[in-house]
């Protein structure tokens, strides 16, 4: 269902990182701070090494989160699709990329890591719950991955997870961390959203630094080594592109039956001097995963 040979290193490092605020997730949100020198920050993945009292207080904050709740009804169709993504050769596939994700961000001091593709139904939802699932079953670094496809949040679906409000909520400062995150293990949580009535009103109020101030609190609460963010598609409006300036690195995800070579060149072109383009995972589609995700 996904190919990893695709993945390309193809940039240098990025600036050095600049310095981290305090504060708390459940602490009155404030939203004034600039955006200049707070995205070195989140793209600073080499962890230093953290005293006993802050791994305590790091180790407190994953254990108040919320353990995840199965969807006592999931999709049938979605749970056949899971079934057959459990298959070994498979997993090894996921858990190559992992390997390859987790030694460049090392390398290239990088944290934060977008999820796109040029349209909806290419597959963006599946690598996403693939990583975090083939990090958790090592479950070695702290990983957060977020749904901030406001439109059409399908992460929750793959994990067969209930969800909680909107994401938006969370980005907003509306609510807090614990209201949508939850643990897959100890060290690797999802951030869900469920679909909200007017998504495209919504998506046009999400700010960029909003986003940003959101991130730098869920990267000092958290002290993740990796985020992985689900966004929107590239070509269908510009909600990703509002936020792919404040990631680190991006994957694009192709989708084997109806990507075309057009379509990646106009998505390389709009990732040019955003973040760094890591390169394209080739999702095998199948029709019935493409029209659940298009249904989403």
């Amino acid at each position: 269902m996904v190919d990893t040979t695709r993945l390309e290193k193809l940039m240098g490092r990025p600036p050095a990182p600049g310095p981290k605020r305090p504060g708390g997730p459940n602490a009155a949100i404030n939203r004034n701070l600039a955006l200049s020198g707070r995205r070195d920050m989140r793209r600073e993945g080499a962890a230093r090494a953290l005293s006993p009292q802050r791994l305590a207080q790091v180790e407190a904050q994953w254990d108040s989160l919320n353990a995840f709740t199965r969807d006592p009804a999931p999709d049938t169709r979605i749970t056949q699709f899971n079934r057959q993504a459990r298959a070994p050769e498979i997993v090894s596939m996921f858990d190559v990329l992992r390997t390859q994700l987790a030694q460049t961000f090392a390398e290239r001091r990088l944290r934060t890591l977008a999820i796109t593709a040029p349209n909806s139904g290419c597959g963006t939802s599946f690598v996403t719950a693939g990583l975090l699932a083939s990090f958790a079953r090592r479950n070695e670094q702290r990983v957060l991955g977020l749904d901030l496809n406001i439109a059409a949040p399908a992460l929750h679906r793959y994990f067969e997870l209930q969800s909680p409000q909107p994401i938006d909520a969370l980005i907003s400062g509306a609510s807090g961390p614990q209201n949508h995150l939850v643990k897959i293990t100890s060290r690797v949580a999802v951030g869900l959203g469920a679909p909200d009535p007017t998504p495209d009103l919504v998506a046009q109020a999400i700010s960029a630094q909003d986003l940003a101030e959101t991130l730098d609190e869920l990267v000092t609460e958290f002290v993740p080594e990796l985020v992985i963010l689900d966004l929107p598609p590239l070509l269908e409006g510009d909600a990703a592109m509002t936020i792919l300036p404040q990631m680190g690195a991006t994957l694009l995800v192709a989708d084997s039956t109806c990507t075309t070579a057009a379509d990646i060149t106009k998505c390389e072109r709009l990732l040019t001097d955003k973040s760094d383009f890591l390169g394209v995972v080739l999702n095998q589609n199948s029709n019935a995963a493409r029209n659940f995700a298009k249904r989403g």
